[in-house]
């Protein structure tokens, strides 16, 4: 018979603090998302969404607006074709809208 023992997974340290305001609502949505991913504390799911989580960068609003406009213009030019009403400039125009679309993908 050995004496084995087993060794929980020490917590490190944590002597700093960050503190922001929410709403009771957001709150609440953050406690019901937290027990939902089956966190006991809603600390440390906040923690581990912090600190693992991916946050997507919020769009400007001029490139938000530039690419609606490129959407709408690929969609005229979607409709000319399967009309089959193409013009000379509907090709020049839709590599250019997928250059910029490339260029915001960088």
């Amino acid at each position: 018979m050995t004496n084995e023992t087993t060794l929980e997974p020490v917590e490190p340290n944590r002597d700093q603090q960050i503190n922001f305001r929410v709403t009771e609502q957001e709150k609440n949505r953050i406690i019901a998302n937290a027990k939902a991913a089956g966190y006991k504390k809603y600390s440390d799911y906040l923690r581990t969404l912090g600190v693992e989580g991916e946050v997507k960068e919020i769009m400007p609003p001029e490139i938000r607006r530039q690419l609606v406009g490129i959407g709408t213009n690929l969609n005229q030019i979607a409709r000319r074709v399967q009309s089959s009403v193409l013009y000379n400039t509907d090709e020049a125009h839709l590599k250019q809208a997928l250059a910029i679309i490339r260029s915001f993908l960088k």
